[in-house]
């Protein structure tokens, strides 16, 4: 009985391992800027929402930099910048646009959650230079007329 048992634990293992071709490349693409070769057209209604959130980002940077900001503060901006994101557009007429888009916010919300629930200061910077990269990543992704980079 324990040879059977043997052969079938064998067949079940690699079995598990083996994936038909059909479900191969149903895995969602991750899409970098350094895949782009000419960057993405954007829209005013998404250009408006990077804006605002970089303008946002920029104002607050400087006090990140010399350290002066409290948990309190760190809070206020992870709550605005989710505000913001529940109405950022992700839909593009290029799937691959749309897809880095995603990204994108999702980076942002990243960003926001770990300024809010991180338990040190410094971790909670890590929220904002995630949420600095997530928006200069878009810069480089996309047209968007007058846009410069966000100091890290």
């Amino acid at each position: 009985m324990r040879p059977i048992l043997a052969a079938a634990v064998v067949i079940a293992a690699s079995s598990f391992f083996v994936v038909s071709p059909a479900l191969a490349d149903q895995h969602a693409p991750s899409v970098t800027s350094a895949k782009i070769a000419t960057p993405w057209s954007s829209d005013a209604p998404l250009r408006a929402a990077v804006d605002e959130m970089a303008q946002m980002l920029r104002a607050v940077g400087h006090d990140l930099q010399q350290n002066q900001r409290t948990e309190a503060q760190y809070d206020a901006l992870a709550e605005w910048m989710l505000k913001r994101l529940a109405a950022f557009p992700t839909t593009h007429a290029d799937r691959n646009a749309a897809i880095a888009l995603s990204e994108i916010k999702k980076d942002l919300s990243d960003g926001a959650d770990i300024m809010t629930h991180a338990t040190h200061l410094p971790a909670r910077r890590l929220g904002y230079m995630m949420a600095v990269q997530a928006l200069n990543r878009y810069g480089k992704s996309f047209e968007h007329p007058d846009w410069t980079p966000i100091p890290q």
